[in-house]
């Protein structure tokens, strides 16, 4: 048997030794059971808030149909339907039909190049964060007294067309599809469809 010095004896047994290694190091993989814990709870997160967020916020309406290419009716064709459209413009809203577009306050038909809102927007006294400000808003309920109007002529017409300029806020919009429902206990236009805003 060799006979070895202390510091040979030393030597040998620091690098003699041999280390007990973990079970993910002896494989040589990582160990990703931690990371897949993360992920599924923040994918339950994700469903569960955006179940919630499409919940509060379903509004009822349909995409107007569209319309077979070629199939225009003649100028002396009557109608026969309303057609009713309603545009919530930044300078007010615009009240049309299949003939033409309403008259500001809702008197009649607008002469043909009319550009002005049928019913313009009016200045009203708002208290804001203790203040009292004075600033241009949107008249919903002369909006409803002029549908009503034009229910009253269409007693059979449910539909009604409602889009909005890019630069109206999205409430505007929702509160334009209220005003068009009912006045009162009285059901107005129901059937609200959304349309992208052209003017």
């Amino acid at each position: 048997m060799p006979h070895f010095s202390p510091a040979q004896r030393a030597y040998i047994r620091k690098h003699g030794k041999q280390h007990d290694l973990d079970p993910s190091e002896a494989v040589g993989e990582l160990n990703i059971v931690p990371f897949l814990d993360i992920v599924v709870n923040i994918i339950m997160f994700l469903l569960a808030t955006v179940a919630y967020i499409l919940a509060t916020v379903q509004i009822d309406s349909n995409a107007p149909p569209i319309a077979q290419a070629g199939r225009r009716p003649q100028p002396n064709q009557e109608q026969s339907t309303l057609n009713l459209t309603v545009t919530v413009g930044n300078d007010g809203i615009f009240v049309a039909g299949s003939g033409a577009t309403m008259a500001p306050r809702c008197m009649g038909p607008a002469p043909l190049g009319t550009r002005s809102p049928t019913i313009p927007k009016r200045m009203l006294d708002v208290v804001r964060e203790g203040q009292m400000r004075r600033m241009m808003t949107y008249d919903w309920a002369a909006l409803t007294d002029c549908v009503a109007r034009i229910k009253n002529e269409f007693p059979d017409e449910t539909q009604v067309i409602v889009s909005a300029d890019p630069v109206v806020e999205y409430e505007h919009l929702v509160a334009a599809m209220d005003a068009l429902r009912n006045q009162g206990q009285r059901r107005l236009f129901g059937d609200v469809l959304i349309s992208a805003g052209v003017r």
